[in-house]
């Protein structure tokens, strides 16, 4: 199976992996990592729904991402790496893994002051949409899509980070006095135009994507004369 990941910080995420992954001690698995991944979002998840008491506890939700993204990043390359790979098995793991920590992540937040459940549920969608949409590709073209268009779960943690600081910082702010042509009757948040945005650009991506590739294997596999 050939993966595909063209995220605008891959090429920073790469290096910063290939300098974590050779200290890892040498009694981890990649089965702990993908743990520890899991771990971390149950992490976040429990850092936005305090923050709902307090804000500080944003840096208990910062702290779950970057866990997570250290064993969601790590695992895969460790198993390579010492070639211990089970690629059925390792498959199965890591995306039954990130259809919890993700299900996890956006339903927390959903449930933090930072945005409201309704927007979380979409991003949530949005991201299921990519991760199915991927998989199908991996039976018509043996091909992972990582990212799509230059932005992946990388970019979501780091996003999500940014935008936790944000509130921890300048608190939660009612965006629409500067946003006056969105007649809402409910506050809107940082997270809220961000997730509202990147739901409503991911899923026009998809659509074009599958678009192009319908297209694509109409040549390939013409219909019967």
């Amino acid at each position: 199976m050939k993966r595909i990941n063209d995220s605008l910080l891959y090429p920073l995420e790469r290096r910063t992996v290939a300098w974590a992954v050779l200290r890892v001690p040498a009694w981890v698995l990649p089965d702990h990592l993908t743990a520890l991944g899991l771990l971390g979002a149950l992490g976040a998840g429990a850092g936005y729904i305090l923050s709902h008491w307090s804000l500080p506890w944003l840096w208990l939700a910062n702290l779950g991402l970057l866990v997570h993204w250290y064993g969601d990043s790590l695992d895969g390359t460790l198993a390579r790496l010492r070639r211990i790979e089970r690629p059925r098995y390792g498959f199965f793991v890591d995306e039954t893994s990130d259809l919890f920590a993700w299900t996890i992540i956006f339903l927390c937040l959903g449930l933090s002051p930072c945005t409201h459940f309704v927007l979380a549920c979409l991003g949530l969608i949005a991201y299921l949409m990519a991760m199915v949409y991927s998989l199908i590709g991996v039976q018509v073209r043996d091909t992972a899509h990582i990212s799509y268009y230059g932005f992946g779960p990388t970019e979501i943690r780091a996003l999500l980070v940014l935008g936790n600081l944000w509130v921890f910082i300048f608190g939660i702010l009612d965006l629409r006095p500067w946003l006056k042509f969105l007649a809402v009757p409910v506050p809107v948040t940082i997270h809220d135009i961000f997730i509202a945005l990147l739901a409503l650009l991911g899923a026009s991506a998809i659509a074009i994507s599958a678009l192009f590739e319908r297209r694509g294997l109409g040549l390939e596999e013409p219909p019967p004369s």
